[in-house]
C-alpha cells in the first residue's frame, strides 16, 4: 500500500452503472492536492482477476453486480482479500445494509446520490488511515498473547508503587528478582509500559481549566500535526479517534482566558487543523487515573 503522505493513490471501482462510474472519475479529478489512479470494472470477477496482479490502496464496492448479489459481494472480497480497506457504495433505499457491511469488515460506505468530491476525498483518506491503524492492531496480536498473568500481576504492583524494588516485588509474586527485571525490560522494549510516572491532579497544583479539544485534521497532515501538539507541555493526551473528529487533546491551562489564547495562537494556526473545534471543559473531576487494574486468573 503507498504510504498516505505520497498523495498518490491506486483505485479499484467495482460498479456496473457507467454514470455512477463518471460521477465518480470526475468527483476524483476535482481534487487539488491528492492524485488518483482509478480502474473501474463493472463485474466481481473481473475485479477480484485484476487483484491477483495489481495492488490498490483502496476498493470502492457496488454490493448489487451482475455476477453477485449484494448478500455475497463484501464476503467475496474479504475472502480474497482483507489487505486493502474496502468503501461500500450505496443506494439510499441500501443504507440499513451498508451499516451491516460495516460490522463485516468493510471501513466505510457512501450513498451515491450523497456522493461529492470533498466527502468522496475524505472518505478514501480515512479508510485508508484506519484500515492502517487496525493492521498495525493485528500485527501486534502475537505480542499481546505472550502477555501472561505474571506479567498483570507484575503491572499491577508497579502501577500501585513504581519505586518498589524488585526484591520486594518478588516476594509478592512469587518469581526471582532476576527473572521480574528481564520481564520489566521486555515490557518496556515491547512498549507495554511506556514511563513509569507520578499521577498529579492539575486542578490541585493551580491549573484551572481542563478541556478535551476535538479536532478534525487534514488526514494527510494527521502525525505532522499530532508531532506538532506533542512538543506543547500544557497538553496531556493525543490520540487519533473515529467519530466526528479524528483527533482527540487533552489541555490544561491557568484558566479559561489562558486556554482559549493558547487554542487561537496556536492549535488554529497550525496547517492541516479544519473548523471548527469542539472544546468541552472540565468542571469536576470524580475519577482520574492512567493505572490499568487487571483481574489476575487464579489456577485452581
Amino acid at each position: 500500500m503507498n504510504n498516505i503522505e505520497n498523495k498518490n493513490f491506486n483505485i479499484l471501482l467495482i460498479e456496473d452503472n457507467s454514470a455512477d462510474v463518471r460521477l465518480i472519475k470526475e468527483l476524483l479529478k476535482d481534487s487539488a492536492e491528492l492524485e488518483f489512479d482509478l480502474e473501474a470494472y463493472p463485474r466481481l470477477s473481473e475485479g477480484l482477476n485484476t487483484l491477483k496482479t495489481k495492488t490498490f490502496d483502496v476498493i470502492l464496492l457496488d454490493l448489487t453486480l451482475p455476477d453477485s448479489d449484494r448478500e455475497s459481494t463484501l464476503e467475496r472480497v474479504l475472502t480474497f482479500t482483507d489487505t486493502i480497506p474496502i468503501i461500500i457504495l450505496t443506494g439510499l433505499d441500501d443504507k440499513e445494509f451498508a451499516l451491516l457491511s460495516l460490522q463485516k469488515g468493510a471501513q466505510d460506505y457512501m450513498v451515491k446520490s450523497e456522493l461529492n468530491g470533498p466527502s468522496l476525498t475524505r472518505a478514501i483518506l480515512y479508510a485508508i488511515e484506519r484500515h492502517k491503524i487496525e493492521s498495525e492492531k493485528v500485527s501486534d496480536k502475537a505480542l499481546k498473547m505472550q502477555f501472561d498473568e505474571k506479567d498483570k500481576e507484575i503491572l499491577n504492583f508497579l502501577q500501585e508503587n513504581y519505586r518498589i524494588s524488585y526484591k520486594d516485588l518478588s516476594k509478592k509474586v512469587n518469581l526471582a528478582a532476576s527473572t521480574i527485571h528481564n520481564r520489566v525490560q521486555n515490557m518496556v522494549k515491547e512498549g507495554i509500559i511506556r514511563k513509569f510516572d507520578t499521577l498529579v491532579d492539575p486542578f490541585k497544583v493551580g491549573y484551572g481549566s481542563i478541556a478535551i479539544l476535538g479536532l478534525s485534521v487534514d488526514p494527510m497532515k494527521l502525525e505532522e500535526v499530532a508531532k506538532k501538539l506533542a512538543d506543547y507541555d500544557d497538553i496531556q493526551l493525543i490520540a487519533s479517534s473515529t467519530g466526528d473528529h479524528n483527533l482527540l487533546v487533552k489541555i490544561i491551562a491557568k484558566d479559561e482566558k489562558n486556554l482559549w489564547r493558547f487554542i487561537n495562537d496556536e492549535i488554529k494556526t497550525l496547517d492541516g487543523i479544519q473548523q471548527p473545534i469542539n472544546v468541552s471543559s472540565f468542571i469536576d473531576i470524580f475519577k482520574m487515573t492512567h493505572i490499568i487494574k487487571f483481574k489476575i486468573q487464579k489456577k485452581v
